[in-house]
């Protein structure tokens, strides 16, 4: 009689939704008619799904549906135990003696699983965005190394580079240097067998000329030895002493109009 009544009532409302409905008789929650879309939905016979009560398909049992209004997110189990995620709309209806309540029910479960996927992708990707920014650091971090490096690299070469330039500069000036010093003691022993008033000349000529001499050889040897400074060091600017071109060119033309008479 209760499932007659309900279906009298609620027949157009069964016919004519694309959703699921059951009728439920508020007072016993026993559902007493359903159309075949919530048949469907539950895997049911329709005719099994109006024996049972609406907590019996409910998965959320300690949750109160029966007081009219919207309800988002309900769970309920089909016959084989898999969960369905419905909407659920309540509405009040006071017949004779009783009160049903009718609820029309839509299928939620494809986009639930959707939007879980979607959470699970965000969070996918914003762990490999995570991931993204500590690789991108370690970069960072691993270039500044290389740059460094590069550096200490380059240093050593230049240091390489001004050690083979300061040895060839040296060896270039030591040369004459040591040649120049030989002369003046040639001269020196030569000097012994000229008259007095020239020897006097010839040996203050050559005192000087072998203190510059001593001179360049001290300020060669100091510019060996600041390349050979710490690598940390930079090597300060050095110029030879102006003398050292003059000198020379200077000793040459005197020696040029010192007249050397050979001892007998």
């Amino acid at each position: 009689m209760a499932d007659a009544i309900a279906r009298e009532v609620f027949g157009l409302l069964f016919e004519t939704s694309t959703e699921a409905v059951f009728i439920v008789d508020r007072a016993s929650r026993q559902i007493v008619s359903a159309n075949l879309r919530a048949a469907d939905m539950l895997a049911l016979d329709p005719d099994v799904l109006a024996t049972l009560s609406l907590s019996s398909l409910s998965g959320e049992p300690e949750r109160d549906l029966s007081s009219p209004g919207h309800y988002e997110d309900v769970e309920l189990r089909r016959s084989d135990g898999y969960p369905v995620y419905v909407e659920l709309n309540v509405v009040h209806v006071d017949m004779p003696g009783r009160t049903l309540l009718a609820y029309t029910a839509r299928d939620t479960s494809e986009r639930r699983l959707l939007q879980r996927e979607l959470v699970a992708k965000h969070t996918a990707l914003y762990n490999a965005y995570a991931e993204l920014e500590r690789a991108h650091a370690q970069l960072n971090e691993t270039k500044g190394e290389l740059e460094t490096r590069n550096q200490e690299i380059a240093l050593l070469a230049w240091r390489a580079a001004m050690g083979e330039l300061v040895a060839g500069i040296a060896h270039h000036l030591n040369n004459p240097v040591g040649a120049l010093a030989s002369t003046l003691r040639r001269i020196s022993r030569v000097a012994g067998g000229v008259p007095e008033d020239q020897r006097v000349e010839i040996e203050r000529l050559v005192a000087r000329s072998s203190e510059i001499a001593r001179r360049i050889e001290t300020n060669v040897a100091a510019i060996v030895q600041a390349s050979r400074s710490n690598a940390g060091d930079q090597p300060s600017p050095r110029e030879l002493p102006p003398e050292l071109s003059r000198v020379l060119s200077t000793f040459t033309e005197q020696l040029d109009e010192i007249p050397v008479k050979e001892p007998s």
